[in-house]
């Protein structure tokens, strides 16, 4: 079968709008499964991690490969929270179109599903939208599609309608086959993609069943055309005619190859080289790493020579597979358009590009850079010798994941979008055997000063014999933010040898790095050297370091010492209806508002704020608004902690000076 015969399809929206139960009802219809499974029993294609029974929704993306009477079918269905997003993202680079589903009310969008058609439409997928929930009560079904129409453009056109809505709704009636507004809004936006059947529709009126027909994935690709699908998925209401218009109209993958924007494609014949790209990596424990792949030229069968990236040495398409849910259906051939998985290939990663000869480059997704973190350690010793490999394995699956090790606060951190992103990271890691404790992590305040000083110390110690003895005399001046600590040696005259200033210098440095007042770097600070006394017996490297870094403490304590913290820049995104309890709940967190942007019903407020302030605020905003309100923070700068909260944050993180 060619890739004009194959149509890859990913199901994007918010989180219980019914993605996962409309997948399981069209692979009904095609017969590619006899019963059908529903996501309260668990039972559903797609949902088939641990987890996603538990939740009762969906954490992962699924694929269902299945065989219609026009073609090939790859349906994709992805998570709906915002936390997941990272496979709805990357599966848009596997898939040509994009079905958004949107759950019927009057009261507007969730801003999810607007983000989804947007990042749809940046990568160039032709896109649809499937309203559901249309049996709900007090719903009114125009106020619904002008909704949708005023947020995704004109582009949308209903293809089916309700017959009514609440429990009235019992059938969908075809757009096409009737007459009114609807059918010309549906005509002008396929007409559009075509230069002659525009020309032959503006001189006689008329445009044939047959024409439309023909021009309904041309218009999709071109995006003039987003034909809109009212469907009942419980009920199974309104899936045929979706269905069928699937396999029939959307766009073949041969027509949607551009929509890949991969710059590893040739411009000469498709069967040059094989090139395929890898959208999503799973852990299996009976198979290994499990990577899906999409095939974007050429042919790969199980003996194809692919080029590791990673090693740089070639491996076999292992395990070669169509994918149906959790099952791997062997194949022997996959060709462009395809979506097929490998396994027992450990290193690969989501954007590796994989080639049968020369080189290629890897895809970079634009997924969100995450914005909530937990520091984690081990619950015990097996956890502790398992984490570094099974933290690896995460990253992979999860490229919303980053895992580092803060070198201020020394601990193990797992950064990612919301603390019920990383909650659920770690359930998975315990099903795996690598049990954490996590606790939000320590901020990473730096230390500074506000005036000049002097210091002195003498470290002495005598036990019989060789004792210990240094004496040092300092003084210690602020410098501008980001011009960092400086040592001078200013001594005269020999009261500090020479062989013994680079030990002052060691210990008022390491002292610098933990810190005096809060455990934390001390910074932007000039410490001059300028006097001593020594011991011709009992002065050695130890003695003079210890005086070093103790002289230092006793210099920074007289010099004004101050907090600084880091504060982020904020964009929060949330319904006008919500702007006056965030706007409130903001300014009680020490934030500026710098700014507000109107996004439709959506309202785009800029601020600064202190990260201690931002550290669970994914989980209160999703509370204050709903779970309709998204945001992102970067680190923007670092500014000194009111004096008023300085006195509780010392107190809580203690003062660390060496000990004699």
């Amino acid at each position: 079968m060619s890739s004009t015969d194959i149509h890859n399809i990913t199901f994007l929206g918010a989180t219980d709008a019914g993605k996962t139960t409309l997948v399981e009802k069209v692979a009904h219809h095609f017969k590619a499964i006899e019963r059908i499974g529903t996501v309260e029993e668990g039972t559903t294609l797609c949902d088939f991690l641990p987890e996603e029974k538990e939740k009762k929704h969906s954490l992962s993306a699924g694929v269902v490969h299945l065989e219609a009477p026009h073609g090939k079918l790859n349906l994709i269905d992805t998570p709906g929270y915002p936390d997941f997003i990272a496979d709805a993202i990357t599966s848009m680079g596997a898939a040509g179109t994009a079905v958004i589903v949107v759950p019927a009310r009057d009261t507007g969008l969730p801003f999810h599903a607007l983000r989804l058609w947007r990042k749809a439409g940046r990568a160039g997928l032709a896109r649809a939208v499937v309203v559901t929930r249309l049996d709900s009560d007090n719903v009114h079904l125009d106020q619904v599609i002008d909704n949708i129409r005023e947020a995704f453009g004109q582009r949308v056109v209903p293809f089916t309608l309700a017959n009514d809505v609440g429990a009235g709704f019992t059938e969908v009636s075809v757009v096409e086959n009737s007459d009114g507004a609807d059918r010309e809004h549906l005509v002008d936006a396929v007409v559009e993609a075509d230069d002659a059947l525009m020309e032959k529709y503006l001189e006689t009126g008329e445009v044939t069943h047959e024409e439309l027909e023909a021009a309904f994935p041309l218009a999709m690709a071109k995006g003039t055309f987003a034909p809109l699908f009212c469907i009942d998925p419980v009920r199974g209401i309104g899936v045929q005619e979706f269905a069928e218009f699937m396999v029939r109209d959307f766009p073949s993958a041969a027509l949607q190859l551009a929509a890949m924007h991969s710059e590893n494609i040739d411009n000469g014949a498709p069967d040059e080289r094989a090139v395929v790209r890898v959208w999503k990596v799973l852990s299996d424990k009976h198979v290994g790493q499990v990577s899906y792949m999409r095939v974007l030229q050429g042919t790969v069968t199980p003996d194809t020579q692919l080029l590791d990236p990673h090693t740089e040495k070639t491996i076999k398409a292992n395990g070669l597979s169509f994918l149906v849910g959790s099952k791997l259906v062997p194949t022997q051939s996959a060709g462009p358009g395809d979506i097929v998985a490998i396994t027992r290939v450990d290193d690969l990663c989501v954007g590796d590009v994989l080639v049968s000869e020369g080189t290629a480059k890897p895809h970079e997704f634009p997924l969100p850079k995450p914005y909530s973190a937990l520091a984690v350690v081990p619950k015990d010793r097996s956890a502790e010798q398992k984490i570094g490999q099974e933290l690896q394995k995460l990253q992979r699956e999860d490229p919303c994941l980053h895992v580092l090790h803060d070198p201020n606060t020394h601990e193990t951190v797992l950064e990612g979008l919301s603390e019920l992103h990383l909650q659920a990271l770690l359930k998975r890691l315990a099903s795996r055997g690598v049990d954490l404790d996590s606790h939000l992590p320590r901020i990473a305040y730096k230390e500074t000063i506000t005036q000049e000083s002097q210091g002195h110390h003498r470290h002495k110690k005598q036990s019989g014999g060789k004792g210990q003895f240094a004496e040092v005399h300092v003084r210690l001046r602020p410098r501008e933010r980001g011009e960092g600590f400086q040592f001078i040696d200013k001594v005269v005259g020999g009261s500090v040898p020479r062989n013994f200033i680079p030990a002052v210098h060691k210990g008022a440095e390491e002292q610098s790095k933990n810190g005096i007042i809060a455990s934390s770097e001390v910074i932007d600070v000039e410490l001059e050297l300028y006097d001593g006394k020594f011991h011709a017996v009992d002065s050695d490297e130890f003695s003079f370091k210890m005086a070093g870094a103790r002289a230092m403490a006793d210099a920074f304590q007289k010099a004004g010492p101050i907090l600084l913290e880091p504060v982020m820049t904020v964009s929060i995104t949330v319904p006008s209806r919500y702007l006056g309890d965030v706007s409130g709940d903001l300014n009680g967190r020490r934030g500026s508002i710098l700014g507000m942007e109107t996004e439709g019903d959506f309202q785009v407020v800029s601020a600064e704020a202190p990260l201690k302030e931002m550290q669970t605020y994914a989980t209160l905003l999703r509370a204050m608004t709903h779970g309709e309100g998204s945001f992102s923070m970067e680190f923007l700068r670092y500014q000194q902690v009111p004096s008023h909260l300085q006195a509780d944050i010392v107190a809580e993180l203690g003062e660390l000076v060496p000990q004699e």
